[in-house]
């Protein structure tokens, strides 16, 4: 115990020393007790209310069910001049539409009316079709085996069709009708294993030879193979070859879609599923692939061209291994290949494809983020020089809509996190859904009303605290947000980002990080340091030889290239980076620990242990070590300052990790953002700390060096 008690007094004689222990034994407090410490979560986004200044309503729920995603209904027939919002239960069997009003100020949501649908229905779609004269409305419901077409007051039964199986797949649902083409029409597909059940509806003719919509239906039974995913509606106008593409166990087909019309008209007379078109193996170059298989994929594979009848010429579907696998519609012919590529991501899982116009939106996983990114249809690879991409936090759970009127894509995650992005997706504004976390994904709801020439695009989301919040696309974002407090009650002491994030709960919890890195990556480096100094000092001849040129070798490396080189390979990980940071620093140590292994073999000591028998493992480890670990410790502190530093400097530059908080991530996305004039609440903070952390770590080895060096102690 003496030896702690007089290093201790020796120690406590610098000043400047006590000054370090005190700063890092306050970054210990914060990261230990950051939970209890920090006003938020560090997942916590501000409020719509708070960053997100728009015209907008919230409407508490009296009923607790399990609702839908909103729906927006184009047309409400029932109250003139309103336009409808749509939530539905499928546990209960429930419906609720809410008409909406506006002025020029607020939006009004009114009352509901409450609809009943068949208990445990489990699929139900909104269509509409614009006419010459009025417009048609109705609603698609299936329950089990039987599918229901109600009228736009969801309450009058049009027509029902037993389908004689329980679909398990739907396609996506195309409605293609416009007053310039007029043999455009709305086509679904239902799908088990073996079945598929096409319905195909024709809306009136804009001759006005048939008043009302004609619904035609047919069925297909594969036998051969089975069904793994959701089919695709490719519709041609009729003239250039409509077509189902359906998804095997074994291969990826094509079924024509044939439309008789009358010779003197025009007018369609029948729509039926046709001979197979084409089939295609899962090869390509001689390889077998598989297919991605999943349910919810609405868009698998994807047809290009979603608003030209006659552009849809690519089918593009992903496989398990995260390519993209380009296909001629009416032929089946491979276009390209490829995987899919974003720098700085390297571990991810596609999930997702949707068509836009900003060419194919994949998203997907990357690790516990999610993306989105745009990918060329043409090519294959992600658009204007591998830039058009953004991750997210948690993953995306709705189709990312995009806005033509503004330019802007909106989508959500499970985490509750509204983004809206702009035409080439880069993030525009970020928040969260009041009152909770968006217990649904984020609806895009159109123009949802016209009123006194006052409209608008509005999405909405109902909340984990049983609230709709309905709101406008075109309000301004106001993040990053300086201190103060702000209209939702919240107190921001720091501001936030521009995503929304309390600089404060950032920098509490970025502590734990730092620590993290710089302790682990220094604890490693002085270990390899220390064995490889006392071995080669210990062993004099060639293996200190060699050891000492890999020591040079080490220290002849371009350090921030290695870095930079090894976080691009494998990933911009804190485990990467510790890693590296481990194994450039080592080299340093070894040198410092090799001589004064040379200085203590020559001791008496040495040579009293040698007389008594003592091996050289003993010698090495028992004798010699023990007085060569305060200069381990004193060059520790350094590494750890150092290390610190470093990881800052790789996320600044983009190779940070993006799953963990890091002060150094705290300047790189205030890089981005383009906010480093401005948000000096955003900028200090975390430089400010990262210089007091590694700073107290020096001035803690400058003590410990006056106490390994009596030189240097004050008379």
């Amino acid at each position: 115990m003496r030896g702690p008690i007089r290093t201790w007094k020796l120690y406590k004689g610098s000043k400047t020393g006590l000054a370090g222990l005190g700063i890092v034994l306050t970054f210990f407090v914060l990261a230990v007790f950051a939970p209890i410490i920090s006003p938020y979560d560090p997942d916590f986004r501000a409020p719509a209310e708070d960053v997100f200044y728009a015209n907008s309503v919230e409407l508490t729920l009296t009923e607790q069910y399990n609702w839908s995603a909103p729906m927006g209904l184009t047309a409400d027939t029932r109250e003139e001049g309103l336009i409808g919002l749509m939530l539905y239960s499928q546990d209960v069997g429930k419906a609720l539409i809410f008409p909406i009003g506006t002025g020029v100020q607020e939006i009004e949501i009114q009352d509901p009316t409450t609809y009943t649908l068949p208990e445990g229905f489990d699929y139900v779609e909104y269509v509409h079709f614009p006419r010459v004269v009025g417009e048609t409305s109705y609603f698609l419901v299936r329950d089990g085996q039987t599918v229901y077409e109600y009228a736009d007051n969801l309450i009058d039964l049009n027509v029902e069709w037993d389908l004689g199986f329980e679909p398990k797949y739907t396609s996506n649902l195309w409605n293609g009708y416009t007053l310039a083409l007029r043999n455009s029409r709305l086509a679904l597909v239902m799908a088990d294993e073996h079945n598929v059940w096409l319905y195909d509806k024709v809306p009136r003719d804009t001759l006005g030879f048939f008043p009302e919509p004609r619904t035609f239906t047919d069925t297909l039974e594969i036998t051969d193979e089975t069904i793994i995913g959701n089919p695709l509606v490719v519709d041609g106008d009729f003239e250039n070859g409509s077509v189902i593409i359906i998804p095997t166990s074994s291969d990826l087909r094509a079924y024509r879609i044939d439309v008789e019309k009358s010779p003197l008209t025009g007018v369609v007379q029948n729509i039926q599923l046709g001979a197979q078109m084409w089939r295609k193996n899962y090869t390509l170059n001689g390889n077998e692939f598989t297919p991605i298989d999943s349910k919810r994929m609405i868009t698998f594979p994807y047809a290009r061209g979603a608003s030209d009848a006659f552009g849809k010429t690519v089918i593009i579907l992903a496989t398990t291994d995260d390519d993209l696998i380009a296909y001629q519609r009416e032929t089946g012919e491979p276009l390209w290949s490829g995987p899919l590529i974003m720098p700085g991501i390297s571990d991810f899982q596609i999930a997702d494809l949707y068509p836009s116009p900003a060419g194919v939106i994949v998203t997907g996983k990357a690790e516990s983020r999610g993306f989105i990114a745009g990918v060329d249809a043409d090519t294959g690879s992600v658009r204007y020089n591998r830039t058009m991409f953004s991750l997210t936090e948690g993953y995306i759970n709705s189709p990312p809509q995009y806005v033509s009127g503004l330019g802007t894509f909106i989508y959500s995650s499970d985490r509750g996190i509204i983004y809206l992005s702009d035409g080439l997706l880069g993030i525009n504004a970020t928040f969260a859904a009041p009152s909770g976390g968006a217990l649904t994904p984020v609806s895009f709801l159109g123009n949802i009303y016209i009123q006194s020439s006052v409209t608008g695009n509005y999405f909405a989301v109902v909340t984990s605290e049983n609230t709709m919040f309905v709101s406008t696309l075109s309000g301004v974002n106001k993040a990053p947000l300086p201190p103060g407090k702000y209209p939702s009650g919240n107190r921001y002491l720091l501001g936030t980002d521009y995503e929304g994030h309390d600089i404060l709960a950032w920098l509490i919890y970025g502590t734990r990080s730092e620590l993290m890195v710089g302790i682990t990556a220094a604890f490693v480096a002085v270990v390899i340091g220390t064995v490889v100094g006392l071995v080669a000092g210990f062993y004099p001849g060639m293996i200190d030889s060699l050891l000492m040129r890999a020591t040079d070798v080490m220290l002849s490396l371009p350090g921030l290239v290695i870095l930079l080189l090894f976080a691009a390979v494998f990933g911009p990980s804190l485990v990467n980076i510790m890693i590296i940071i481990a194994i450039l620093s080592w080299a340093g140590i070894a040198r410092v620990i090799r001589s004064v292994t040379l200085s203590l073999k020559e001791r008496a000591f040495v040579d009293a242990a040698i007389i008594a028998g003592a091996s050289e493992s003993r010698l090495i480890f028992r004798h010699i070590a023990p007085n060569v670990l305060p200069y381990t410790f004193l060059y520790m502190t350094f590494t750890i300052s150092g290390a610190i530093v470093t990881e800052a400097i790789l996320a600044f530059l983009g190779f940070g990790d993006v799953n963990n908080v890091t002060w150094g991530m705290m300047l790189q996305y205030l890089q981005i953002s383009g906010q480093s004039l401005i948000a000096w609440w955003w900028l200090l903070p975390p430089g400010i700390c990262i210089t007091l952390l590694s700073m107290s770590f020096y001035l803690i080895g400058r003590a410990f060096d006056e106490v390994v060096n009596p030189r240097l102690r004050k008379r």
